[in-house]
């Protein structure tokens, strides 16, 4: 089975419970304060590890942030290329997330996800090859460099670009991209990047226009929230759309839901790596949105994450 290296950050979560996410100028009290693990590279392995995927998580943790380290050690991720620096603050995430709704707004300070550097990935990747997927977001330091690297290396890339910066284009190869995993507002912002002037292009109208853009990527996965997922997908000269209505289901905190999905899509298609392509991509599919809509009733980022036989059993269940 193939390897998954995911080169990705590492944060400590603060999260605040909230009445509503917080107006500019405004004042309010929390009525709850939780410290957990976190960072999409950190949440995205765990994903990676409950889904039954074989993965290496390569991170740089700060010294106060051993413990998510170890945690993640004991949740089955391989910490192999992992590293501690001693005199570095890991860093951080300070979560807003509404009673009322289960949304939530994020501020980050980069620390530890400040210091990746080519030359440690260059290490890093003598260990992977042809066949392995590397699988990045845009929270790290040199991500671009390190992508074209491991593209050149031949792995397969997996890419989540959040958050979405402006200029990401210039910094990350696209072109070496296997499968994009975006929500509908990155979408979007990618295509008016691109240089799209249609108007009203959304679901898989959106996920054409990208993959046409992209011309040689496999893949591109939009996520909706509550209506669902698109996809639209090509081997050779077929393509293929898909479409993934959301379960109905009471949202406590929507934090991990998109680590979630991408963690349960990647270790899925993979796993029926020796079945029909479409197949694959509609397998992957439906269980990584079982996944993420599991992970919406739970708080938490990586604590929301549920076991693959939670999700295999809701499945059945249905």
């Amino acid at each position: 089975m193939s390897k998954i290296l995911n080169y990705g950050s590492v944060n400590v979560d603060e999260s605040f419970i909230v009445p509503h996410i917080c107006l500019s100028g405004e004042t309010m009290s929390s009525t709850d304060y939780v410290v957990r693990a976190g960072g999409k590279g950190a949440n995205q392995s765990i994903a990676f590890a409950k889904a039954g995927g074989r993965v290496y998580h390569s991170g740089n943790f700060g010294y106060d942030a051993v413990w998510i380290k170890d945690f993640m050690s004991e949740n089955g991720v391989d910490m192999t290329y992992s590293r501690v620096k001693e005199n570095e603050r890991n860093g951080r995430a300070f979560i807003q997330v509404s009673k009322e709704t289960g949304d939530n707004c994020i501020v980050l300070y980069p620390g530890t996800n400040g210091t990746y550097t080519v030359e440690e990935a260059a290490t890093v990747l003598e260990s992977f090859g042809p066949g392995d997927w590397i699988v990045q977001q845009n929270e790290i330091s040199h991500g671009g460099e390190i992508m074209k690297l491991a593209a050149e290396k031949g792995l397969n890339v997996f890419f989540n670009p959040a958050p979405l910066t402006k200029g990401i284009l210039q910094e990350f190869p696209f072109d070496k991209v296997t499968i994009l995993v975006v929500n509908e507002h990155e979408a979007q912002a990618l295509y008016e990047e691109l240089g799209g002037s249609k108007k009203d292009v959304i679901g898989l109208d959106l996920a054409t226009e990208l993959l046409h853009k992209f011309d040689k990527m496999q893949g591109i996965v939009i996520t909706l929230g509550g209506a669902g997922v698109v996809a639209r997908f090509r081997q050779g000269d077929q393509t293929k759309d898909f479409k993934v209505p959301s379960r109905k289901v009471n949202v406590k905190d929507t934090t991990g839901a998109g680590d979630t999905f991408v963690g349960y899509f990647l270790a899925a298609f993979i796993r029926a790596e020796k079945e029909d392509y479409f197949h694959r991509v509609e397998v992957a599919l439906q269980e990584a949105n079982f996944a993420s809509s599991i992970a919406v009733q739970r708080e938490g980022s990586m604590a929301s994450v549920p076991c693959i036989k939670e999700v295999h059993e809701a499945m059945r269940d249905q």
